[in-house]
């Protein structure tokens, strides 16, 4: 499958030896409760509708679309600045490794199916000279019907697979991955959390990102250890999207 370029997102050092360690079940787990979205720092509600019952589900957009709906530069923050954008279809990099975890393999086959037009964007957060916040957004087209799968498989990998010890050449490493539903954001949400400790170099430091489904359109939000800018960049793509693809109503910015 094709790919966007994956600006961003690291992968792992070349694994020697792989022992997993909790996997449990591939069936969906229980609602752990949908926590409200936080606050952005302007003070507005970093919630959004959705389009369920409004659209056609079996609506696709194009990359051309699709780029268009993007939040333009002004709404990101006072010193935000966009340093690229990608078209490509959709394959999904980043996020956790699972790939020796016997219990998650049928799903990540099954993951590596969706296909869909796609646009990245990458966003840097701070002035030039600073070292800031890198944020990128990613819209992906389906059929609702996919993006609601997708979705459901993300939350049954972390069910599945929530702890992966892998050997590198340094020292053994342990991903602990977490998946929490995000309320009243777009139709549907999730908000992945990974944490690498082991070795010196890893403390355990979390990484977000959100997945929003907005009828078929998908929007990952990836922000690094940052979550409430990754959940309001994600409400604000999830209300542009609304106004600019579906023509739902509300603001676009």
């Amino acid at each position: 499958m094709r790919a966007a370029v994956r600006a961003g997102i690291a992968g792992h050092a070349v694994m020697l030896t792989v022992l997993v360690t909790g996997c449990g079940s591939t069936e969906a787990p229980p609602d752990p409760g949908r926590p409200a979205a936080t606050g952005d720092p302007s003070g507005a509600p970093s919630t959004a509708p959705g389009v369920d019952g409004e659209a056609d589900p079996k609506r696709v957009f194009t990359e051309t679309e699709l780029k268009a709906a993007l939040l333009p530069a002004g709404a990101l923050g006072r010193h935000a600045k966009v340093t690229g954008t990608y078209l490509g279809l959709f394959g999904r990099y980043g996020g956790g490794d699972w790939t020796q975890c016997e219990p998650g393999d049928d799903l990540r086959v099954e993951m590596r199916d969706f296909e869909g037009a796609s646009v990245q964007q990458t966003v840097h957060l701070a002035r030039a000279a600073e070292n800031g916040r890198i944020v990128t957004v990613q819209l992906v087209s389906m059929s609702a019907g996919r993006t609601e799968r997708y979705l459901e498989i993300r939350r049954r990998l972390h069910e599945a697979c929530p702890d992966v010890t892998f050997d590198t050449e340094a020292a053994p490493i342990q991903e602990h991955h977490e998946a929490q539903e995000v309320a009243a954001l777009g139709d549907e949400a999730l908000l992945e959390i990974s944490r690498q400790t082991g070795g010196d170099e890893y403390d355990g430091t979390p990484s977000y990102a959100v997945d929003v489904r907005v009828g078929g359109v998908l929007a990952i939000v990836t922000s690094g250890g940052d979550k409430e800018t990754g959940i309001s960049f994600a409400a604000r793509t999830a209300q542009r999207i609304r106004a600019e693809l579906y023509a739902a109503g509300g603001t676009s910015d």
